[in-house]
């Protein structure tokens, strides 16, 4: 409810328009990395917003992932112990959005009688919940951490779509006779802004990723909840927001209401956060810096007589009402909650994964053993968006609930790409002296390193092997070496032997003709042919022929997928990359 006739704070614009520049560098970080140009010129840039999140400092510290780069995150709590939580309304770009989408949805719906103070304290209790996990080596705070949300929604889910959907536009305005439409796909295809296409065995494009519509509806679920309250994943379900409150209670900018204040509940009903709560004991409002998100709307918007002000001075009380932060029993409750869910999906990992072999296909450079990659992976989608053949993927719980959303390699859609950040031309010259995995680089929390050229070449993800009821030389008797011909390591792991086999063409001859055939085969072998019976034996195929048939070499195969990709069988190929051995993981 704004006060007629007074302008907006002059804070008030700047921080909007601080959120639509951010917003705007989040989106432009997006495509870049999809292409790959903003990574291989600047390590961290792509990872800007997730190396200066708090949260993801914290869980990866005590998951034993930690990178010193996300030491920058200190500079955000710097500023929410200034001025409370200006991170959550000036910067996050999960925030921006919901701010857009509640302009846009819900911008004449009274939602002021959906109080419900207590829900607030769930977003404390869910973050000592993840961070005791954490500390059992569980990354399970990359699910609920609204920049890997944020990350993972747009990149891995809108983003491909849009890319698809503009493609489809500009084409079909091609087919309908509009020329400037084709201009323009030509140009973004040449100035690659559009996502490159190729040539998948399955997924048609590089746009389809697993678990996308997934993604998006989950990412719908938040935005519709403001349908209930302003910000209702602010208020009461984020994480990162009850850390930064925590940082805020120390702030000594918050929001302080005066004695003129005439509780009149236009506070409470304006703030989009919640953050001004009736005193105890008192007939006036209070603000709580703990909720605030600095967004000056309401020293001058809300209230009527001007009792608001957002000043400097002692932080002490922390909080104007016991609702906002949870009792020392739900505390405790909390703890309890992630001491047992830990063991409980270490349990559930075991009990699900082969002993005997490494759980999944990970990007190569990824922490081992593989319960310290899940520990360190914060499952934000940046090695997904970033893979340039659309390899990476979500995993499923194939591993256990808490491999859920981490990369793993799905070798029908894509294969890991031998000269991934590097150019061919840089190698054969020499120049390999740079990080060669995209996956490695874009990684904000080191869950998969840097590998150099060579060490990329090296690095097993698995190991080829042939089914020999599907290849088309074992199974059929037909000529193909494709995986040979595409392998793309120098000394190639895949070759072949020749052998006699069974003429197919012989085969499909009918019985008599294959009879005189033996007959003739026979005659011939005892000289007893006449000239005539040996040009009708010269005229049929022959009963055998050598035949190609292709082996793997399984010292030089690193398991890149390249081999199951090119297969032209349909459905499963003939070959595919097996999980490694324990003994073979080094």
């Amino acid at each position: 409810m704004a006060k007629r006739g007074k302008p907006r704070h002059p804070l008030h614009t700047l921080r909007i328009v601080c959120q639509l520049v951010f917003f705007a560098l989040f989106l432009a970080l997006l495509v870049l990395t999809a292409l790959g140009t903003a990574v291989t010129a600047h390590d961290n840039l792509a990872q800007v917003f997730l190396i200066t999140d708090p949260l993801v400092a914290l869980g990866s510290a005590l998951a034993g992932g930690f990178d010193a780069i996300l030491l920058l995150s200190l500079i955000v709590v710097a500023i929410s112990a200034l001025a409370p939580r200006a991170y959550c309304g000036w910067i996050c770009p999960l925030g921006t959005t919901m701010d857009i989408v509640d302009k846009i949805f819900f911008r004449n719906r009274d939602r002021s009688k959906n109080v419900a103070p207590r829900l607030r304290q769930f977003k404390y209790a869910l973050l000592l919940a993840l961070v005791v996990m954490a500390a059992f080596g569980i990354g399970a705070y990359g699910w609920f951490d609204p920049i890997c949300i944020a990350t993972r929604s747009f990149g891995t889910a809108l983003y491909p779509m849009a890319d698809q959907g503009v493609k489809a536009v500009l084409a079909a305005a091609e087919r309908g006779g509009l020329p400037a439409a084709a201009a323009l796909y030509d140009w973004a295809e040449k100035s690659h802004v559009f996502i490159r296409e190729a040539n998948f065995k399955q997924g048609g494009t590089p746009t389809a990723y697993a678990w996308s519509w997934v993604f998006v509806a989950l990412l719908v679920g938040l935005l519709a909840a403001q349908a209930y309250q302003k910000r209702f994943w602010c208020r009461n379900l984020c994480p990162l927001g009850g850390l930064l409150g925590l940082a805020s209670s120390l702030s000594p900018l918050r929001p302080r209401v005066s004695d003129e204040c005439t509780s009149c509940d236009a506070c409470r009903r304006g703030c989009k956060t919640g953050a001004f709560q009736p005193l105890k004991g008192e007939k006036k409002y209070g603000g709580c810096a703990q909720e605030c998100i600095a967004c000056w709307a309401c020293e001058r918007e809300f209230c009527p007589v001007d009792a608001i002000h957002i000043g400097a001075g002692a932080p002490r009380p922390i909080a104007p009402a016991p609702q906002v932060m949870p009792s020392r029993r739900a505390f405790l409750g909390a703890a309890a909650t992630g001491a047992l869910l830990a063991p409980a999906f270490l349990l559930d990992q075991r009990t699900r994964a082969k002993e005997e072999t490494n759980p999944q296909f990970r990007p190569p450079g990824a922490l081992r053993p593989d319960s310290a990659f899940m520990g360190a992976c914060i499952r934000c989608g940046e090695c997904m968006r970033a893979c340039p053949t659309n390899a990476l993927h979500p995993s499923e719980i194939e591993n256990g609930i808490a491999g859920l959303w981490t990369p793993t390699f799905i070798f029908n859609i894509g294969y890991c790409d031998y000269f991934c950040a590097v150019r061919k031309a840089d190698i054969d010259a020499g120049r390999t002296d740079e990080p060669s995995n995209l996956c490695g680089i874009v990684c904000p929390t080191g869950a998969i390193a840097h590998l150099m050229h060579a060490e990329k070449a090296k690095w097993k993800i698995g190991t080829a092997v042939f089914d020999k009821s599907r290849c088309l030389p074992w199974a059929r008797g037909e000529e193909c070496l494709t995986c040979e011909e595409q392998c793309p390591l120098p000394e190639k792991a895949i070759s072949h032997e020749t052998e006699e086999v069974i003429n197919l063409e012989w085969l499909k001859m009918p019985q008599p003709k294959r009879n005189r055939y033996e007959e003739l085969e026979e005659k011939l072998l005892l000289r007893k042919a006449t000239p005539r019976e040996i040009d009708e034996l010269t005229d049929m195929p022959p009963k055998k022929r050598k035949l190609a048939l292709p082996y793997v070499l399984r010292d030089r195969c690193n398991g890149c997928g390249t081999c199951e990709n090119v297969c032209p069988v349909d459905g499963p190929g003939g070959v595919r990359v097996e999980r490694l051995q324990t003994r073979e993981i080094k």
